[in-house]
């Protein structure tokens, strides 16, 4: 039916045809203006909640308008008495022959011509169509092409038989059209199928892995990623390689997609294409990527209704990952159906499938075929419902997958796992069983959840169902960040990576494996509840479940504190000084046992790879290895195990083995440097630092410049960082000034331990890495700290802010313009008995430790160790400090002063 939009866009064509016909004016002038008025209204209609195909037919309506009012009037100006539409066809393809475009897509044309040399007069036509196209604003791609051409072009380059697969008629011949679809067909479809539908499960492949294989990306591609634009686009491509449709309604009639599958894949498709729209709006630019930011703007414009930007967000990611689901599993039924199977998948077939595999074999209900499970009958589980948890468990223990008939089964029989399904014994013991098989639990549970299974057997885990996690460390949902944490587990088993072989022999060891899956699996849960602190939400729940499944005591008190705890061991590493007694028993009062530790290590490095595998550095991996060491000492053996009581110091001056013009400095190193320091190195160690002790002194003496400090660069690629050490005088700021000097050389800071001397001597060793999270190693990057830093230290006050805007813009992860991620600074003067220790976590960028200490500085706070960790653009800092008068802050007013201050340093806006 025509609507109140068709009449006005058709008297507003006919506006355009009187106007162009008259010459009213500039043509360019009158198309652009045309196109602009004609965009608005499509604006409008978008922003009203007009349907995402809806608005992009109507936009290649417009486009189809324009070009062919263009071409006649420039067809009518190169040749006014030859019809040169007689002698071409002009098509559409790609997005514009789909007639489903947004509002910054390409326009790509093709110009069919009768011969390979279409002749002068029709190029010139052509130049001229082109030149006004671009004029009236459209990016567009064209080629110009015989019949003969085109089929050769098609056949030499898969991407362009896809875009000649849609191809639309605009004008033109359509005897010539009819020829080249005839000869596409003969030529280009018929016999080659295999071959493409190949291919395209190759490219499907490729751009997974370039994009993100999971749909719960935090940053999804909404073109290319999985569950995209893309895949629906591919499943009718083979579709019609296949079996000629192409069309989802055709697809149903073949019965390679039911009705309501094709209904959903419909929704969510013409939802992509809406987001799509709105992004391009956002942006006035084509954009595929849909960035924090933009979720924000996205969800906003789309009049999601809740107040907080944060939860406005979530309800909108909630529902595209929602969408992209369908498509994912629509589509990957109706690939199943169509029995396209990758190439290689075949190849691994016949490698890893005995014969007997191979042949049909029936058990409990079900048929299993070419690694494929099948339902004997569709009342299998109206018989015995627990054979909807046993069918997971054949599946685990014999390597097969569901066939898309037992999948599509399941699903309609998910209203069976009620609570009694839930509490029945049969079922837990199964469930446990799978949680067992060490290796082969990832791919598991990720078919139950994909079916909805695990979530309505374990509700905990369900609640996590395309929950956003717009946290700093997280690049996928609560739920898929759980499956890849378990899959993460999973491939440890067999490992030879090296650096992993430390934790496969942890996991081999692992004598309870079931309880070690569970707490990975509920660890996130207690996140649905929105609190602040989802740890303790997440171990009630582990709580309800360990009821539920009737553990023993022991495995319940294992799992509550895997849960509870699964963070403390990556947080301890990396904000406390593991080099302390206090850290290392306040830690083992936590573990309890060397079982909970094993596994505690194994839950850090799951969660830390299953966030992003960026995250987990050498860095990290030297922390936590260092913790695991000491506590597993403690808990073996006590403090006596440790080299961290005070140490007999006459025994290690003796150690040193220095030559006797040493004598003074070693006496005056002894004399001045703090307990703490003698309690941290081992005696080659500190005869390393006396060494460049004695560099710094000697240069003096020799008539250089005092202020400039001794520098010595360790690289230690093992650990994936550069250890730095400093010798120096004393003086205002001098922490602030090193930090600003490794920042201006874009050096990053994981750490800094500051020894000062009671002579006025300073000892700061830093470990740092690039950009790239590798250890610094060019000449060049030690030259421009050194001599930055020299020149920061020939002036009373000097100012590094304008010289880091200068050379870095401030990285910043921000969900939109409305709100940032929040600052936090906490103050905890109880936890250790010397120090007080102040948390700081907020958004990074470039300048910021800077800041920070500048701040220390201003409320005179002495910083003795510190712990600098950045993760996904975000500074997770803690500060090891005490007062100008050297003791703990205790002072409530001292304390409000500095939490000020560190919270105005935090936020200050960067000057570039």
């Amino acid at each position: 039916m025509p609507t109140p939009h068709d009449s006005i866009f058709d008297q507003a064509v006919a506006d355009l045809t009187e106007q162009a016909r008259r010459k009213q004016g500039s043509l360019i002038e009158i198309f652009k203006r045309f196109r602009k008025i004609q965009e608005h209204r499509l604006k409008m209609w978008h922003n009203a909640g007009g349907g995402g195909r809806e608005i992009g037919r109507r936009r290649s309506d417009l486009v189809d308008v324009l070009f062919r009012e263009l071409f006649d009037q420039i067809a009518n100006e190169v040749s006014p008495k030859t019809p040169l539409a007689e002698s071409l066809t002009v098509v559409a393809f790609g997005g514009y022959g789909r007639r489903e475009m947004n509002p910054f897509s390409d326009v790509d044309i093709m110009f069919l011509t009768q011969k390979s040399n279409p002749g002068k007069t029709t190029e010139e036509l052509i130049r001229q169509i082109m030149t006004a196209l671009w004029d009236v604003g459209f990016k567009v791609g064209h080629s110009v092409r015989s019949v003969s051409q085109a089929i050769q072009q098609a056949n030499d380059d898969m991407m362009t038989k896809t875009s000649m697969l849609e191809c639309r008629y605009l004008l033109g011949s359509r005897e010539l059209f009819s020829e080249f679809k005839e000869r596409f067909e003969k030529s280009c479809v018929h016999g080659h199928e295999s071959a493409y539908i190949h291919w395209r499960l190759v490219n499907m492949t490729e751009m997974h892995e370039k994009y993100g294989a999971s749909i719960y990306m935090q940053e999804p591609n909404v073109k290319c990623g999985s569950g995209g634009l893309r895949e629906y686009q591919n499943l009718l491509w083979m579709s019609y390689f296949k079996e000629r449709v192409q069309t989802t309604a055709k697809l149903v009639e073949k019965k390679i997609l039911r009705e309501s599958e094709r209904r959903r894949l419909e929704r969510a498709y013409d939802f992509l294409l809406r987001v799509r729209t709105e992004m391009h709006y956002q942006n006035d630019r084509p954009i595929d990527i849909l960035t924090l930011r933009l979720q924000g703007l996205v969800a906003t414009a789309f009049h999601y209704p809740q107040k907080n930007i944060l939860r406005r967000c979530e309800a909108f990611m909630r529902d595209y990952y929602q969408h992209t689901r369908d498509i994912r599993l629509a589509t990957q039924a109706a690939i199943a159906r169509l029995e396209i199977r990758p190439e290689k998948n075949r190849a691994n077939l016949l490698q890893l499938l005995s014969l007997k595999k191979n042949r049909t074999e029936k058990f409990d209900g079900l048929i299993a075929r070419e690694n494929l499970l099948y339902p004997a009958s569709r009342d299998i589980f109206n018989e015995d419902t627990s054979r909807l948890m046993r069918v997971f468990q054949h599946a685990q223990r014999r390597q097969l997958e569901l066939s898309p008939e037992l999948r599509d089964l399941i699903s309609r029989r998910i209203r069976l796992v009620d609570r009694t399904f839930q509490y029945a014994r049969v079922n837990r013991e199964i469930f446990l069983s799978i949680l067992s098989h060490k290796g082969r639990v990832g791919p598991a549970l990720r078919v139950m959840h994909e079916l909805g299974f695990l979530g309505k057997y374990l509700p905990e885990f369900g609640a996590l169902t395309c929950l956003v996690q717009h946290e700093f460390f997280h690049r996928y949902t609560a739920d898929e960040h759980t499956l890849v944490c378990i899959e993460k587990l999973d491939s440890l088993l067999f490992t030879e990576d090296e650096k992993m072989i430390g934790y496969r022999a942890l996991f081999q060891k692992q004598e309870d494996p079931a309880i070690l899956y569970l707490a990975l699996l509920l660890h996130d849960t207690g996140k649905a509840a929105n609190t602040r602190n989802h740890e303790d939400a997440s171990a009630e729940l582990a709580h309800r479940v360990a009821r539920r499944l009737q553990l023993n005591s022991e495995r319940r008190r294992m799992l509550i504190t895997l849960v509870d705890s699964h963070y403390t061991l990556s947080k301890i590493s990396q904000q406390r000084n593991l080099d302390d007694l206090n850290t290392i028993i306040s830690f083992a009062k936590i573990v309890k046992t060397r079982d909970v530790l094993d596994a505690l290590m194994l839950i850090t490095l799951a969660d830390g790879m299953g966030t992003s595998d960026e995250k987990w550095s050498d860095w990290k991996e030297t922390l936590v290895w260092q913790l695991y060491r000491r506590t597993t000492a403690y808990l073996e053996n006590g403090a006596e195990s440790f080299d961290l009581k005070q140490k007999n110091l006459t025994e290690m001056r003796q150690a040193l083995r220095l030559p006797k013009h040493f004598d003074e400095e070693v006496e005056a190193h002894f004399q001045h440097m703090p307990g703490r320091y003698f309690r941290s190195f081992n005696p080659d160690q500190i005869r390393n630092h006396l060494k460049l002790f004695h560099t710094f002194l000697e240069r003096r003496a020799a008539g250089k410049d005092p202020l400039e400090p001794a520098f010595e660069w360790t690289p230690h690629p093992e650990q994936g960082h550069t250890e730095v050490c400093i010798c120096g005088w004393d003086r205002l700021a001098l922490l602030e000034r090193i930090a600003g000097a490794f920042l201006s050389a874009e050096i990053n800071i994981l750490s800094a331990d500051v020894f000062t001397r009671g002579d006025s001597l300073v000892l700061d060793l830093f470990r740092v890495c690039d950009t790239r999270h590798q250890p610094v190693t060019s000449p060049k990057d030690f030259t421009k700290v050194q001599s930055r830093l020299h020149e920061a230290l020939m002036h009373e006050e000097y100012d590094f802010r304008p010289l880091l805007a200068k050379e870095a813009r401030m990285r910043f992860y921000r969900l939109s313009q409305e709100v940032e991620l929040p600052t936090r600074i906490f103050v905890d003067s109880s936890t250790h008995p010397i120090y007080s220790i102040v948390e700081i976590q907020t958004p990074d960028r470039l300048g910021l430790l800077y800041e920070l200490l500048r701040a220390f500085g201003k409320a005179e706070v002495q910083i003795e160790l510190s712990r600098i960790t950045t993760e996904m653009d975000v500074a997770v800092d803690s500060f090891y400090v005490t007062g100008a008068d050297g003791r703990k802050i205790t002072d409530k007013a001292a304390i409000n002063r500095l939490q000020k201050l560190l919270q105005k340093a935090a936020t200050r806006k960067s000057d570039g």
